[in-house]
């Protein structure tokens, strides 16, 4: 029996389960797996990113992949390669080695990245297809590239940057107050850094929380140490050149002219799905990559995506040829481990 070709591209906790319950089929010879994997290390736990980044976890702790098990039932898992584009037609997705890898199904579970705000002084580029497809190399399955002395809080290699800065006793600046914000800001308090959480709302996570219950939390985290700013929105960067000749962070300059200092800003201003893989083969997206409850994609029978990459839409008559606009990936770990269950029972 000639086995069914599956490339999963997303080597993060959803991926790790999807390969997890796909290993028996592997292992009878019925599936022959190949993970893109894009980063350098193991599939590991986000969560704990923030731990991490103060120092208080490892990575071996935090780890919920299982490579040399994968490779035992005969999976190939590409570590530090990227998939730069796919090619539906052939059947075949294109990597960042300069091979090509056919398959019969393919399974995208690309997750999320960190949104960058609008600022004076940090470039944002666009991810239409006009720009995809002007410049795949470095817009696809790559995060957008920050100034010295910023940095999102998304990977093992944005937690350096701040374990670094902690470390070091520098000041942090933290955009935004939502709960990944005031972890990171509680944390990196705690372990001696000077921080300071700039946000635009009338109190912490204001999504969460009343008004009241807010200024409760804001209270708290002044008795910690933590500087709060409301009511300010970031409008730009102001740069220093270091020693080295390093244009690197300096301020963060807010609408109302206040200057916040600092020697590292993380930007924690929420996620969005990673698409643009799917938006330049071609695949119908939305907030994420449109799927139906089955998890395949409305756009191609053979190709599936799971986690919070995936926005599951019910195909109906009226948003069949529409515009779809509710709902959206749930961004918890949860169902997208269910998602993963389900697909490899299913494959």
């Amino acid at each position: 029996m000639t086995p069914l070709r599956i490339v999963l591209i997303g080597y993060g906790p959803v991926g790790a389960r999807f390969v997890e319950e796909l290993l028996p089929a592997v292992r009878a010879g019925a599936v022959a797996l190949t993970v893109v994997a894009g980063e350098p290390v193991e599939a590991y736990n986000r969560v704990l990113v923030a731990e991490y980044a103060v120092g208080n976890t490892d990575l071996d702790a935090m780890l919920v992949g299982d490579r040399e098990a994968a490779e035992e039932a005969g999976a190939a898992v590409l570590l530090g390669v990227r998939a730069t584009r796919v090619d539906r037609a052939a059947h075949v997705v294109h990597l960042s080695t300069g091979e090509a890898l056919p398959y019969d199904r393919l399974v995208l579970a690309t997750g999320s990245r960190a949104n960058v705000p609008t600022l004076d002084g940090v470039e944002r580029p666009r991810r239409d297809l006009a720009d995809l497809e002007r410049h795949p190399s470095t817009l696809v399955a790559r995060d957008d590239g920050l100034p010295a002395g910023v940095t999102a809080l998304r990977d093992l290699e944005d937690a350096e940057r701040v374990l670094e800065a902690v470390r070091s006793r520098r000041r942090i600046v933290v955009l935004g107050a939502g709960v990944l914000g005031l972890e990171l800001a509680l944390a990196a308090a705690h372990a001696g850094a000077q921080v300071c959480v700039v946000h635009h709302g009338p109190h912490p996570m204001p999504r969460n929380l009343d008004r009241g219950a807010g200024h409760v939390l804001r209270s708290a985290l002044r008795r910690t140490g933590i500087t709060v700013i409301a009511h300010s929105r970031a409008e730009a960067i102001g740069f220093r050149t270091d020693a080295a000749g390093t244009r690197r962070f300096d301020m963060l300059v807010t609408a109302d002219g206040k200057q916040v200092r600092g020697d590292l800003l993380v930007l924690s201003c929420g996620v969005s799905p990673r698409n643009e893989l799917a938006t330049l083969a071609g695949l119908r997206t939305a907030v994420g990559i449109v799927v139906g409850p089955d998890l395949r994609s409305w756009s191609d029978p053979d190709v599936y995506a799971i986690g919070d990459c995936a926005q599951v839409v019910e195909r109906t008559d009226e948003t069949a040829g529409r515009r779809i606009l509710p709902g959206a990936p749930s961004g918890l770990i949860g169902p997208g481990w269910r998602q993963a269950e389900h697909l490899a029972a299913a494959l």
